[in-house]
């Protein structure tokens, strides 16, 4: 079981904070006093806006707030980056929403709630860049026939407080008492008068410890604790936070139980003390709430530690009686003997949750069984290894009686070297067999699941060598996902929208990456489905790094030369399939991403092999790229590959002349699924010269070529693209203050195909077949040791079209 918790705020309305305490302590008495408040300003609305009637509405129902339902259906004006309707009359009725992109008729926003079906007029037609459409189903014989209502619910205003007071007073060193009352006021609509009989609630603890010495001798090693508590909680009381235990409902099954009244919490423990080797504890325990819920336990937990024996266990029985009678035995125990150098152990964990109504098994309960036997090193100082064997037992009930339903096996280690000079490695590894035993009760296919985990550093050689290995094989599940496209400023983007059907709307296939400034307007949102798809993972994190020359830079001949070469190789991957589909589902850097049974990649492989790294004359380097992504969408999948091999060299030819040189060639495929007219595979190659002229620190003067062929795989189309290059570019630096950058290019296309496609985008780069120019000037300075200003303006010319200019100034302060 996983808890997590979390506190967030969703502010509705202008909101106050107040919290005061004070303290006060002597050698027998303690007193302390703590207030807090916390109330939204409900004339001072944040995120929605309260017409007259809507404020009239709140103050009328009072507490009954599943009552402020009001139509969403709002006329603002038609907004280019949201989805929008025009009313209509149709079939008899009116005020009809029909999704539309006419700036002069689509100009009315809804927000649409999902109802039970039967309930609403309107059912979810499509999805597209900008999130859901709705559509209008007419009633049936005057009923409604959707699930989906333009609809929302007003948030009222609301009220917490809390006042808390208590004392502890020490009757002697071995006795004291405890008491605390506290006030609590939950007002869930300030709007309202009504049902304010339940806004008030009361609670109090009071408490008895007691801590005796066993023995004459004041120092002994035993000594016995006593708790005797009772808590009463009014049933109208309201904590500013949970206090309880994480799993206090669990413990006592009254979790979404709907169990109301007035709370009372009786505990007596009893706990007999070793300080050198551990407790044991006895408790008895009662709950109740109101007459919906009465329960007893008694419980049982210890630690001991002694002679190379340890143990640790906690059991309960709780008996308990609200809408059925109800029996509930768990237990944990963890019991090892240490032999030498090994540690031989046992563990467990054991529920028995018994539900009856009327003498018979209800469906809800439960039993199972989960135990292991281990054997671990003894000294934690060297190296670590454990070894388990493992079982767990499942039983359901049927109309009678609990029934063996399931038993899973599973076997593994865990070993971690810690002694190896220069490395580091640790392994974990485990197998586990499921069987289904009563496939009447489990609706689930037996399966097999094999996890792993390698964790490795090295550093050798100096230095020289260093590797780091990350490697994990596991099981789960993934979530589909939905993506829409929002609308940012200008330039603070990272999309751009091509309407390629001249239709208005935004479908999901008309979004590129920008590849200038002002087009950059929108950015993509994930959200969350509710549909979850199992997988299994496999993840590897590498990286290796070989510089020789930190060994033999200084030596002569065949070891000299060798030096001159360094690599340093890295991948990322993580990849999640369908499941255990041979060798090949443990392969992290398999070439798969068409691969129907991956459900989800993301990758970057790259290996760099350099000559010469460090002269300042002359140095070569081979690159290799490969960049993989698939998502999981709620409608398919979207996949990218990148991948690419690239020479490059930098001579120079003096002290102020150099040439660099850089020839590429890959293949760059887009396979999407979840619309139409997105898929290509290019092949490219590309040659790239530049000539340098810097004379000093301060000026820099270069110009640049370059060629590119790009062709689409013939059974998509076989479309090409022919693009040359050439331009210039400037630098000027000034000490200390700032940095004048320039560059001016001539891009010439050929391109015959239909340019306005998806395709046509990539092809041509974002520029139109014929001659283009584009143009940027950059403008950096420090103003002062904290600010700094960037002024920024691009501009691009395409044959037919005018020009189009972009600037933008950005101010930074550093504090």
């Amino acid at each position: 079981r996983i808890v997590v918790e979390f506190q967030y705020s969703d502010q509705n309305y202008a909101r106050s904070v107040l919290q005061a305490s004070t303290t006060y302590s002597s050698k027998k008495f303690d007193f302390w006093l703590n207030g807090y408040s916390e109330q939204d300003a409900k004339n001072q609305s944040l995120q929605q806006e309260l017409s007259l009637d809507q404020k009239q509405l709140l103050a009328n129902i009072g507490d009954s707030l599943y009552l402020a339902r009001t139509s969403s259906i709002d006329s603002i004006g038609y907004v280019d980056n949201q989805i929008f309707y025009q009313l209509i009359d149709s079939m008899g009725y009116d005020s009809v929403l029909v999704f539309s992109v006419d700036q002069n008729l689509g100009v009315y926003r809804a927000v649409f709630q999902l109802v039970a079906q039967g309930n609403g007029n309107y059912v979810l037609d499509n999805f597209n860049a900008l999130g859901k459409v709705y559509k209008w189903v007419a009633p049936l014989l005057g009923l409604p026939q959707g699930n989906y209502s333009p609809s929302r619910l007003l948030v009222a205003p609301k009220k917490q407080q809390i006042v808390a007071t208590g004392a502890t007073y020490r009757l002697n060193k071995q006795w004291e008492i405890e008491n605390e009352i506290a006030m609590s006021t939950n007002d869930i609509n300030t709007f309202s008068r009504l049902d304010a009989s339940d806004n008030n609630g009361i609670a109090n603890r009071f408490m008895i410890k007691g801590n005796q010495q066993l023995g004459r001798d004041s120092t002994g090693n035993w000594r016995m604790e006593t708790k005797v508590g009772v808590e009463y909680l009014q049933k109208n009381f309201k904590p500013i936070q949970q206090y309880r235990a994480v799993e206090f409902d669990r413990d006592w099954n009254t979790r979404n139980r709907g169990f109301i009244g007035d709370q009372l919490f009786v505990n007596a423990s009893n706990s007999l003390v070793n300080k050198k080797y551990g407790f044991a504890a006895a408790e008895v325990q009662h709950f109740g709430i109101g007459s919906d819920f009465e329960g007893y336990k008694a419980q049982l937990n210890g630690k001991w530690k002694q002679r190379g024996f340890q143990a640790n266990w906690i059991g309960s029985y709780l008996v308990s009686d609200a809408t059925g009678k109800n029996d509930y035995l768990r237990h944990k125990v963890d019991i090892s003997q240490t032999l030498g150098r090994i540690r031989i152990g046992y563990k467990d964990d054991h529920e028995r949750n018994v539900f009856k109504s009327n003498d018979k098994l209800v469906s809800n309960s439960y039993q199972f069984f989960d135990y292991q036997f281990y054997l671990a090193n003894a000294d934690s100082a060297k190296n670590d290894y454990k070894l388990f064997y493992r079982e767990r037992y499942d039983l359901l009930p049927d109309s009678s009686r609990l029934v063996n339903s399931a038993k899973g096996t599973t076997v593994g280690g865990e070993f971690t070297f810690k002694n190896l000079k220069d490395q580091r490695l640790t392994l974990i590894a485990s197998y586990r067999e499921l069987k289904i035993l009563d496939s009447l009760l489990i609706n689930q296919m037996p399966e097999n699941s094999l996890l792993g985990r390698i964790d490795y550093e090295l550093r050798a050689f100096k230095n020289a060598l260093t590797l780091n290995t990350f490697y994990e094989a596991g099981s789960g599940l993934e979530l589909k996902r939905e993506f829409l496209y929002i609308k940012v400023n200008d330039g603070q983007g990272i999309y751009t929208w091509i309407d390629y059907n001249n239709d208005g709307v935004k479908d999901l296939n008309e979004f590129e990456v920008a590849q200038f400034v002002d087009q950059a307007s929108y950015i993509r949102v994930f959200t969350p489905s509710n549909t979850y798809v199992k997988t299994f993972s496999t993840e590897l994190n590498q990286s290796i790094f070989w510089r020789p020359e930190r060994l033999w830079a200084a030596k002569k001949g065949l070891l000299k030369y060798i030096s001159l070469f360094s690599n340093q190789a890295r991948f990322r991957v993580n990849r999640k399939t369908t499941g255990l589909t041979g060798f090949s589902a443990f392969n992290p850097v398999q070439d798969a991403v068409r691969d129907t049974n991956l459900l989800s990649t993301s990758s970057s492989v790259r290996n760099s092999l350099f000559f010469n790294r460090t002269s300042n004359i002359f140095t070569a380097e081979y690159n290799f790229q490969n960049a993989q992504s698939k998502t999981l969408l709620a409608s398919g999948f979207d996949a990218r590959e990148n991948r690419y091999n690239e020479v490059s060299t930098r001579l120079n030819i003096s002290r102020i002349f150099s040439i660099e040189y850089a020839y590429q060639r890959g293949d760059k495929l887009v396979n999407a699924d979840y619309v139409a007219g997105r898929n290509y595979d290019i092949a490219y190659f590309h040659h790239q010269p530049t000539f340098s002229y810097q004379p000093n620190t301060k000026f820099r003067w270069s110009l640049e070529g370059k060629y590119t062929e790009k062709k689409n795989n013939a059974e998509l189309g076989d479309e090409r693209a022919f693009l040359s290059e050439l331009g210039t570019s400037i630098k000027y630096n000034q000490a200390e203050k700032g940095s004048l950058q320039a560059n001016f290019k001539s891009v010439n296309i050929v391109y015959k195909s239909d340019s306005n496609t998806p395709l046509g985008f990539e092809m041509l780069e974002a520029l139109k077949p014929g001659v283009n120019y584009t143009w940027t000037v950059g403008y950096q300075r420090s103003l002062s040791n904290n600010l700094q200003i960037s002024i920024q303006y691009t501009g691009r010319k395409s044959e037919a079209n005018k020009a189009i200019h972009s600037g933008g100034m950005e101010v930074r302060a550093f504090f």
